[in-house]
């Protein structure tokens, strides 16, 4: 059994083999394709995000792979579903991770990032919320953003606060950052019988600016609905794990990520969640063509769809 401290826990040892089983369960209940190790060999990425050099006048927002981002949010500094590693996965063993390897290595360590003032985790899977990345992370100075029904997981760690939103609450944080829990449409249980777990998209306002975070979602109306008076200066969009077909009813295909997009009214919009891990049965790089395809007579809008890029507003 995982634990947020130390992996697992000695009462727990001689369970390890079922524990072991339930990441396999676990592996079909996310909709996860398990690649053999030896067929990964981990590249690095083209770019690297130089945050030292960001300014706290600026939003910047940086892809680290798959969902995770590093945000300026106009000096208040966030990351997103942050997964650092070589591998996702369950953590049985301390920071040993049993699961998928990386593609595209992540282009900043944690030490790179330093301190940040805010973790947000968008729900529990194992994609999205990664224990050896937020073990690394943990400061007394940092406050955390998680899903309904996750508290838990976090237990152990040491963060200035935890704070659990549900859709349609928001907390404002210091430096002015407001975020919102929205409602999309996916599940979050990080385990198949784990109860009463949910899974968030994000909106994040300060200074008169919105960024649409939507995380795991397959498509919906849901979007339109609670944000229809809201001004989305940029919205990042899941794009992958969409196939076999059942998948879709929680993961969008690229033509379902735009529109929804389009229907918030974005102004800029960010692919994610493809090309990192190898999560479902489509192509690699076909999430990826199909976007720019969608796209194609407005790629203006594209603020950046590749891992290591910056994309800056004044």
């Amino acid at each position: 059994m995982e634990t947020s401290k130390t992996g697992i826990s000695r009462r727990k040892f001689l369970t390890f083999s079922a524990a072991a089983l339930g990441g396999l369960v676990l592996a079909s209940h996310v909709g996860l394709t398990y690649v053999k190790d030896d067929s990964v060999k981990m590249k690095s990425p083209a770019l690297v995000p130089t945050p030292a050099k960001w300014k706290d006048d600026q939003l910047t927002v940086a892809w680290l792979g798959h969902a995770s981002f590093l945000i300026n949010f106009y000096g208040t500094k966030i990351i997103v579903d942050p997964a650092f590693y070589e591998k996702i996965g369950i953590t049985p063993f301390g920071n040993h991770t049993i699961g998928l390897k990386r593609f595209l290595a992540c282009p900043l360590t944690p030490e790179q990032i330093g301190k940040v003032d805010l973790v947000i985790c968008s729900h529990a899977h194992t994609d999205h919320f990664d224990y050896p990345s937020l073990r690394n992370l943990q400061s007394p100075d940092t406050f955390v953003m998680t899903a309904k029904g996750t508290k838990a997981l976090w237990e152990g760690m040491n963060y200035k606060s935890i704070d659990e939103l549900y859709w349609g609450e928001e907390k404002e944080y210091p430096g002015g950052l407001l975020v919102k829990a929205i409602e999309g449409q996916h599940w979050g249980a990080r385990l198949p019988w784990n109860k009463g777990m949910e899974a968030n998209s994000i909106l994040l306002s300060k200074n008169g600016v919105n960024i649409f975070i939507g995380a795991d979602t397959g498509y919906t109306e849901k979007f339109q609905q609670q944000l229809r008076e809201v001004e989305i200066e940029l919205a990042i969009m899941g794009i992958g794990a969409y196939l076999p077909k059942s998948y879709e009813a929680h993961h969008a295909t690229p033509e379902q990520a735009i529109q929804m997009a389009e229907e918030i009214g974005a102004k800029k919009i960010i692919p994610m969640h493809w090309g990192t891990f190898k999560l479902s049965q489509e192509p690699m790089e076909e999430p990826i063509q199909r976007f720019n395809q969608a796209m194609a007579g407005k790629l203006d809008k594209i603020a950046l769809q590749e891992i290591g890029a910056t994309w800056v507003k004044s």
